[in-house]
């Protein structure tokens, strides 16, 4: 056994959008899969925005004596973190296929509360990375 052979063979990893009902995959109107693609928990960009959340989150208890970190900054906080690690997408919102941005991310996120549960479990489910 060889410790480069548990190495990551991608820092990304596409989700397939399920129904959350049904679990049959969501379709755009072409019939392709509606799909999110996201930087794996181990990437450089996956870590970078962990870092800077915790940076600011740090830099404010330093600050204040408010100590206290809310569960709607924790909500916020999880959608911030999956728009800024959402690769990409081909996905049907408001009858078209829109553009990723960072606002769009955070948009979709806010209002299809259920994609980010399906997002955070491809995630914790991305160390079967090996391919054994």
């Amino acid at each position: 056994m060889d410790l480069m052979d548990l190495k990551p063979k991608s820092d990304t990893i596409e989700v397939i959008l399920r129904h959350p009902n049904t679990l049959e995959p969501l379709t755009n109107d072409d019939e392709g899969e509606m799909t999110v693609t996201v930087y794996a928990q181990h990437s450089k960009e996956y870590r970078g925005a962990v870092h800077d959340q915790q940076d600011r989150r740090i830099a404010k208890l330093q600050k204040t004596s408010n100590n206290k970190y809310t569960s709607a900054e924790l909500e916020a906080d999880t959608i911030d973190l999956l728009g800024k690690v959402t690769k990409g997408w081909d996905i049907t919102y408001g009858g078209e296929k829109p553009k990723l941005t960072s606002a769009k991310a955070k948009e979709v996120y806010s209002e299809v509360f259920w994609l980010r549960s399906q997002i955070e479990e491809a995630l914790s489910e991305s160390l079967d990375f090996t391919g054994a």
